[in-house]
């Protein structure tokens, strides 16, 4: 017999919230790549690319001017920040901005995937 195929609506959706990842001024830490584990802030979305659509920035490693696209399915929501800083985030924030909101969420008790939450619990 061969392969049965399924309807791709009926296939289980990735649970780590991608799509309120999909929200600008949203926060959200990478899970993949050497960025792996750093906070970031969606900043905009990119519909035109279709591989990684979200636009965002830390302000420090990658500033608005050095803005990062990145695949929604490699990045988990830490948090949404108030409807001020949202704003902020969406219109333009600078750098030193988007900084600061990002390393409010760096602070929250993570996944235990980073090596931060296991310096925590001395297992290093």
């Amino acid at each position: 017999m061969g392969r049965k195929t399924t309807d791709p609506a009926s296939r289980p959706r990735p649970e780590n919230g991608s799509a309120a990842v999909r929200v600008p001024g949203a926060i959200v830490r990478s899970e993949q790549g050497r960025d792996r584990f750093r906070t970031f802030a969606v900043i905009a979305l990119d519909p035109e690319n279709t591989t990684a659509p979200l636009v965002i920035a830390d302000g420090r490693l990658h500033p608005k001017a050095q803005r990062k696209h990145k695949n929604p399915a490699h990045l988990s929501l830490v948090g949404m920040p108030v409807e001020s800083d949202r704003k902020r985030l969406t219109e333009g924030a600078e750098d030193g901005e988007i900084a600061e909101i990002c390393s409010r969420y760096e602070k929250l008790p993570g996944n235990g995937k980073s090596p931060l939450d296991k310096r925590d619990q001395n297992v290093l």
